[in-house]
This record gives C-alpha cells, structure tokens and sequence, in this order.
C-alpha cells in the first residue's frame, strides 16, 4: 500500500511541478508578476519568497498552481487600468501563451521521457523475419497457455516444420490440420507441447494465444529524440482518433478517471522500471493534451477566449464569461463521474480472461500499426 501511494506521488509530481512550471516561465517571458508558485494545495508546510514571488510546498501534493498578478479578466467598470506587471494588461498573445504553456511543457516531459527510453533502450524491430520466435505473453485460456507454454519459450518446430524467426510462426499455425505440435526449448531442455483441437476457438481456429518478444535495436540520439517526438505524435493522434470514432460512432468513449489512474499506477509500479517511466511520459501527455480541449476552465478554454480576442480585438464580457466558466466547472465534474464509473465497472467487473486479446503494453511504438499477436 505504501509503494503504490508513493508511485502515486512519484508520477504525478513532475507532471505538475512541469506544468506549472510552464506557466511560471511564460509569465517571466512576457513579464507578468507571479504572486504564488505552489506545488499541492491545503496548508502550507512550507515557503521562502523570492523577489515578488512566494515559492510553496502545500499539505495535499497532488495538484498546483501559478498565480499570476491581478486577475485574468480586468472588469470593464474599473476605475484604475491594469497594472503593467499583471496579466490583464498583456496582449492577447502573451495570455495566450502564458495559458497553454503549462500543457506545452507537458509535452516536452513525455518526450523528453520518451527519447531517453527509446536511447536507453532502443526500438523495436518491425521486420518479423529478423525477430526470433520467442514468447513474450501466453494468454490464459487460449490454446497455447492451456498446453503449459511460457514468456520466455523458443518456438522451434510447428508440426514438425523447423521455425527460426516469428515471421514463420503464423503460416504453420494456420496449416494446421487437427491438433498442433509444439516444440519449444525452455531453460536449456527441448519440450514437445500438444494443443488439441478442442482447445482452439472456432471464430478463430488458428489462434494461439501468444505474443511475441519484442526485439529491440539501438539508435543513436538523434533518432531517439526523433522517435521520442513521434511517440508524442502517435499517442496525440491516436486518443484523439478513438474520441472521434466514439462520438461519430455514438459509444460511450473509454475514458480513465482518478481511480483507473491510481489502479494503473498501482500495477506499473510493481513491475518492470522502464514501464513505470513510461506511464510518467504518457500520462504527462495526456494531462497535456486534455488541457488543450477548448472547454472552459480549462487552460484550452481561456486560451479559446484570448484567441478570440486577438481576432475580434476584445474579450467577451464579464457576465459571459462567468457562465462559461460555470459550464464547464459542471462539465468537468460530470465527466469525472463518469470516467470514474468506467474505471469501477473496468476494474471490479473485469471481462473474463478468454474473452480478452493478446495486446502488448509499454513497448515504444515506430508504426501506426502495433506488433500483432498470434
């Protein structure tokens, strides 16, 4: 219980700190006074100012924020002009950056994160014939997991005809003729495995249940930093695809909230570290990302009004601004609710074991196509 709520903290606090620090920096780019710079919210255990900011360590430290001098939207009824210093009097474009810079950092931590691993450890290898027949996942109740097949297992022969490479494994596993005859080496011993014929589903007679091992092939920096932009691309592009497919499509979109997070965070901390990395870079990207819708109180929703402004040369009123606001506050609450009722229904009413694919997680993808699994 103490590891998961420490990877908890360990996850979410340079996604925030990041974020933050964004807009602190935008702020000192087109000279906007900070008052506050707070990492978590409640009591303060700790600050030291500096300058005209108070720098803060507050008692809950799952969250943050940056205020800026004065308030966002001067009222037009005012009797005195904006200060210089405070964010109301910049122009349109310093607002606009100062405001989606927090999600812009975002997306510089996940691929800064995404090309240290992609370095660290390399990219996959998308020629199957140059991917050695190994087994990375066995799925339950599939035909080879119910055979006694393992992670770690070389496939060598399939009914007798000799296998070198993964490219190999799926032709001998649909020429099957009745039961299939697996000879796998296993810690240095050879072990012949028969999947009977009662064991293979009929919507899909050629199916064994396996994944392979990802091979991966180093590169050099300047392809990991590459690789680690189009991973943000890839990522940005695909969660905004299945939004759109879902709504056009008219299903309930497969959203995360607070508990599918914490129960993701909970699992990945106790496996392998360049996994938990990982979630830190992708979920970076994903608080990025959804910063950036155009719903208001969101920083996509303010970036929206002062976009606006530069356009139309002023801001909506006051009063216009207040509903807005109050939508999306109540849109957002409605929207936790019901990605938290996703996360309780995914997690406490899991779908059994047979009914669920072979996928594979965590590994870096180098094609909008993901490595199939056989």
């Amino acid at each position: 219980m103490f590891l998961s709520a420490l990877a908890v903290l360990v996850v979410l606090s340079p996604i925030v700190i990041i974020h933050e620090f964004g807009h602190f920096l935008a702020c000192r780019l087109t000279g906007i006074r900070v008052n506050e710079f707070s990492f978590g919210f409640g009591k303060i255990l700790w600050h030291k100012k500096k300058g005209d900011t108070d720098y803060q360590i507050r008692l809950i430290p799952f969250g943050g924020f940056v205020e800026p001098a004065g308030p966002m939207f001067h009222p037009k009824d005012a009797k005195e002009a904006p200060k210089p210093y405070e964010f109301a009097a910049k122009k349109w474009y310093a607002k606009f950056f100062m405001v989606i810079n927090g999600a812009l950092f975002n997306y510089v931590l996940a691929a800064v994160i995404f090309s240290a691993l992609v370095y660290v450890k390399g990219v996959p290898q998308t020629d199957p014939t140059l991917v050695p027949a190994v087994v990375g996942q066995a799925v339950e109740d599939y035909p080879a997991a119910k055979a006694g097949i393992k992670p770690g297992d070389v496939i060598v022969r399939i009914d007798g005809k000799d296998i070198s490479s993964w490219n190999e494994v799926s032709p001998a596993a649909e020429a099957r003729q009745g039961a299939l005859q697996l000879t796998v080496k296993r810690e240095g011993k050879t072990l012949t495995l028969t999947l009977p014929e009662s064991s293979f589903n009929a919507e899909k007679p050629n199916m064994l249940g396996i994944a392979v091992e990802p091979v991966f092939v180093k590169v050099g920096p300047v392809k990991a930093v590459g690789f680690g932009l189009y991973q943000c691309w890839y990522w940005t592009k695909y969660s905004l695809t299945s939004l759109w497919e879902s709504f056009t499509h008219k299903k309930a979109p497969d959203l995360a909230g607070p508990i599918g997070i914490v129960n993701i965070i909970h699992k990945t901390a106790h496996g392998e570290l360049v996994n938990f990395i990982f979630l830190i870079g992708m979920l970076s990207l994903a608080v990025g990302m959804f910063n950036l819708f155009p719903i208001p109180i969101l920083d996509g929703g303010y970036a929206l009004v002062f976009l606006l402004e530069g356009i139309t040369r002023r801001l909506p009123s006051e009063r216009v601004v207040n509903i807005a606001m109050n939508c999306g506050f109540y849109a957002l609450i409605l929207l936790v609710l019901y990605a938290s009722y996703a996360d309780v229904k995914r997690i406490f009413f899991k779908p059994k074991p047979a009914a669920i694919a072979a996928t594979q997680t965590a590994a870096p993808q180098t094609d909008d196509k993901p490595q199939e699994a056989n």
